[in-house]
């Protein structure tokens, strides 16, 4: 099993080898075409989203050993504690309490149950497309769903999914679950 420190590393190489090649090809657009700059919506082009993706690259990596007492059990629950306070303190008593709802979710399952599969490393980065469709939800036109002021609020959260997604794969792969279609079958050693 890897340990935390490689799921951190993992997660914060393979972001910053994805954010280096999508640099790249954002510039070749640019230069070799002529499309604008900020033609690639997976990258963030403001320093703060750029430190953001990196954080949650890395976070996302140690997402899925939530499960068990670990480092990164102790690292989400603090952030858990902190953010509940801060929405708690702002009023936001119904996002506290979903907060909260969604921080019990890991500890009822078994490690290496819901939060090791190819299904949440997909679904659960969704939130960061879905936050600012809800802080938005006034400017959001329910009539024409694809029009193109809902899309950009969709390419807001963006670049963030795709670093949470990152991360999560990386965590997956290097447990040796991303890339498994079946169960391996286990051979018992010959008996001498």
């Amino acid at each position: 099993m890897s340990m935390f420190r490689e799921h951190y590393i993992g997660g914060l190489i393979a972001y910053s080898s994805f954010f280096s090649v999508s640099i790249g090809a954002s510039l070749i657009g640019n230069l070799a075409i002529g499309w604008p700059i900020d033609w690639n919506p997976t990258l963030p082009l403001h320093p703060w989203k750029i430190g953001g993706c990196f954080v949650i690259a890395v976070l996302s990596g140690l997402w899925p050993d939530v499960d068990i007492k670990s480092k990164s059990q102790q690292i989400y629950y603090r952030l858990f504690l902190v953010f509940n306070v801060v929405l708690i303190i702002r009023g936001l008593y119904l996002e506290s309490a979903f907060l909260g709802l969604f921080a019990m979710l890991p500890l009822i399952g078994k490690h290496r149950g819901w939060t090791h599969s190819r299904f949440t490393m997909l679904v659960l980065p969704a939130a960061f497309l879905i936050l600012p469709l809800y802080f938005h939800r006034d400017g959001f036109d329910w009539q024409d769903v694809l029009s193109s002021q809902n899309l950009a609020l969709i390419k807001i959260g963006l670049p963030f999914y795709v670093a949470s997604l990152i991360g999560y794969a990386t965590h997956l792969h290097l447990d040796g679950i991303l890339l498994r279609f079946r169960k391996a079958k286990r051979r018992k050693a010959p008996v001498r």
